[in-house]
């Protein structure tokens, strides 16, 4: 009788273990300075800097930040940074089976990524304009430019052998 009850207990600690296994939270927490920028992850609004991002899986994210004024116009340059989130040596297999379900603890993984945004420098309507206009010039003398083309056609370039000519 004695025996059937530790038997019963230690079937109860086996189902609380597993009940309770652990998981891992992952996150991004992203800073800029100033704060107060949006932040995108992957082209989604995440709000506001400092933000915390829970992530799925670990890989390279597209981070756009950006600050406007009340009016809406960009005050500070616009940064694009392609950020590689790798794993920490838990999360690599075969050990991430462990700490995502048999360990019964719950395992923080932040990434704290901090940006220095840039003011956005003015430049005068008329300099904008004229800049235009000399791109504008320069792609229409390249539009009108003939061809370069390669004499011997595509035998020269690919030294086709003569019996796999037609």
């Amino acid at each position: 009788m004695l025996y059937s009850s530790h038997k019963d207990f230690l079937w109860i600690c086996i189902l609380f273990v597993l009940s309770s296994a652990g998981c891992v939270t992952r996150a991004l927490v992203i800073d800029t300075n100033p704060p107060g920028a949006q932040v995108y992850v992957d082209d989604q609004l995440v709000g506001e800097s400092p933000v915390r991002v829970k992530f799925v899986h670990y890989g390279v994210r597209k981070i756009t930040m950006e600050k406007r004024d009340k009016e809406g116009k960009l005050i500070y340059e616009r940064k694009i940074v392609y950020a590689d989130v790798q794993p920490p040596f838990y999360q690599r297999f075969p050990l991430d089976f462990a700490s995502d379900v048999v360990i019964p603890v719950n395992i923080k993984d932040e990434h704290v990524l901090n940006f220095q945004l840039e003011p956005k420098k003015f430049r005068p309507p008329k300099e904008v304009r004229e800049e235009m206009v000399r791109d504008a010039e320069e792609l229409r003398k390249r539009a009108f430019e003939p061809e370069v083309t390669v004499k011997g056609g595509l035998e020269r370039l690919y030294d086709i052998p003569k019996e796999l000519k037609p």
